[in-house]
C-alpha cells in the first residue's frame, strides 16, 4: 500500500484558502493580507503568496500592484461569459458522455441526486452544494476527455462559490434540486435532446439568479 504524500505548506495554505472561498467564510470582493493568513495559518508568506497566484490562476482571486489581493467579484458580463462556457463545455461533455457509458453516467447521477435529497432533509447545506458540484462534475468524468476536464476543472472552484452565494437565495435550492433530478432522469432515457433543454433552463435561470442577487452585481462586503 503506497503511503499518501504530505501536503506542502504551500497545498495547506491553497486548500484552506479555496475552501473558504467556496464556503463563502471569505466574501466576494475580500481584501485578503498575506500576512493575516499567514499568522492564521501558523506558516510564511512564501507559500500563501504561492497559494495566492494559482488562486488568480483559477479565478477566485484578484492581484493588483499596490493593492494587493482580493476575492473574486463578478460584473454582469462576466456572469453571462461563465453560464455561455457552463452551457457550451457541459452540453459537449454530455454528448460523449452518452455516447462512451450512459448506464454509468445515469447510475452515477441518480445515486448523487439521492444524497443531494438526504442532504436537503438533514439540512446540510455544505454537503448539498458539494453534491452539486459533483454532480456536474460526472458529466466530464464519463466524456472522458481530459482536454474538457481541465478546461472545467480551472473554473469549478468560482463556479461552487458561486453556488454558495446562490443558495441564500429564496427557493433557489428547491428548484435546483428539481433541475438536477429531470437532468439525471433524462440521462437514463438516453435522451440528449431532451437534457441539452434542460441544461439551457438549469443554467439559464442560474444566469437570471446571479444578475438578480445584489451580491453578485456589485460583489462587495458589507
Amino acid at each position: 500500500m503506497a503511503l499518501e504524500r504530505p501536503k506542502s505548506l504551500r497545498e495547506l495554505a491553497l486548500e484552506h484558502l479555496r475552501n473558504s472561498i467556496i464556503d463563502g467564510t471569505l466574501k466576494m470582493g475580500q481584501v485578503l493580507s498575506e500576512r493575516g493568513i499567514s499568522e492564521e495559518l501558523g506558516v510564511s508568506k512564501s507559500p500563501v503568496r504561492e497559494a495566492l497566484a494559482q488562486l488568480r490562476d483559477e479565478g477566485l482571486v484578484s492581484i493588483e500592484p499596490q493593492k494587493g489581493a482580493r476575492v473574486f467579484s463578478l460584473t454582469d458580463a462576466e456572469v453571462t461569459q461563465i453560464c455561455d462556457f457552463r452551457q457550451a463545455i457541459e452540453t459537449a461533455a454530455f454528448e460523449l458522455a452518452l455516447s462512451r457509458d450512459p448506464k454509468g453516467l445515469a447510475e452515477d447521477m441518480t445515486r448523487v441526486v439521492h444524497e443531494m435529497e438526504r442532504a436537503r432533509q438533514d439540512g446540510d447545506e455544505r454537503a448539498y452544494l458539494q453534491l452539486d458540484t459533483a454532480f456536474h462534475h460526472l458529466i466530464f468524468k464519463y466524456a472522458g476527455n481530459t482536454y474538457l476536464t481541465a478546461s472545467y476543472t480551472r473554473y469549478v472552484g468560482k463556479i461552487a462559490a458561486l453556488r454558495t452565494h446562490l443558495a441564500k437565495l429564496p427557493r433557489h435550492t428547491e428548484l435546483s434540486f428539481e433541475e438536477h433530478k429531470g437532468i439525471a432522469a433524462a440521462a437514463g432515457r438516453g435522451d440528449m435532446d431532451e437534457i441539452r433543454d434542460l441544461l439551457a433552463e438549469h443554467i439559464g435561470r442560474t444566469r437570471q439568479a446571479y444578475q438578480s442577487a445584489a451580491i453578485v452585481l456589485e460583489g462587495s462586503v458589507a
